[in-house]
């Protein structure tokens, strides 16, 4: 088997590690953390690199091409819904998004979410490739609006920005399996301390990330898109994702 990995940054760390250590050549493409805000944009950018994949395949002597493409993501907010492939089957995990990946698994996943309820997540990746809540951050966040639209609308743009942290009672640090980065759970604790949440540290696990990058690639946790389909999300069940015919327009 030869890999394609498309992954977010803040998995950089986890996924690089597999790779070398991997009985798999793997080859990565790495996407910037936070297009997901914007799922259009995430679906765009994975296209974009899916696409060029398979151009490069095609150059490929043929006992150097590609097996299959992983992704590196969850659903996503529907991020990866309508991604396509036209000549290698896509893998992609069957959750939400990058918090399962973490943790091992979507069932542990779902039961902290009972635990935990309202829990925001922390790790090393998230600290160190997204904007995280902390006192230092929303500082230079309103230093930055402030020199672009001015000190009256900073105040504003920071209050319509802050308005969500109500919504949640927990902060959630998943200590990496590899080592955690020198002040980063304490980073995580002086969050939870300054916005009056609740701390608890939650031991990651390297479970799911290493059947993406090593297999096997069951269909309970991964789905599996062949060539000539496209992946779309299924409400209808915590199997998240499933993939139907494609059609030259992209139409069902």
């Amino acid at each position: 088997m030869r890999l394609a990995l498309a992954g977010c940054m803040v998995m950089n760390r986890e996924i690089c590690h597999l790779i070398a250590e991997s009985r798999y050549p793997v080859r990565a493409w790495w996407l910037r953390q936070g297009l997901h805000d914007t799922p259009d944009h995430l679906r765009a950018a994975l296209q974009r690199v899916l696409d060029e994949i398979e151009h490069e395949n095609e150059a490929l002597p043929e006992h150097l091409r590609f097996t299959a493409i992983a992704l590196a993501y969850g659903l996503c907010s529907n991020g990866v819904a309508g991604l396509r492939s036209r000549s290698i089957p896509v893998i992609v995990p069957r959750c939400d998004d990058c918090i399962s990946l973490f943790l091992g698994s979507a069932g542990r996943y779902r039961e902290l979410f009972r635990e935990m309820p309202g829990a925001y997540w922390y790790n090393n990746g998230w600290i160190e490739q997204a904007f995280t809540p902390s006192k230092e951050n929303y500082a230079r966040r309103r230093e930055e609006y402030a020199a672009r639209y001015g000190e009256e609308n900073a105040d504003f743009l920071m209050e319509c920005e802050s308005g969500w942290m109500g919504r949640y009672q927990c902060c959630g640090f998943i200590a990496s399996p590899l080592g955690d980065r020198e002040g980063y759970e304490a980073y995580a604790r002086q969050a939870a301390e300054d916005f009056g949440w609740q701390f608890r540290r939650v031991e990651g696990r390297m479970d799911y990330l290493d059947a993406l990058v090593n297999g096997p690639w069951d269909d309970a946790r991964f789905l599996t898109c062949p060539p000539h389909c496209r992946i779309e999300a299924d409400a209808s069940s915590d199997r998240k994702l499933r993939c139907v015919p494609d059609t030259p327009d992209g139409q069902p």
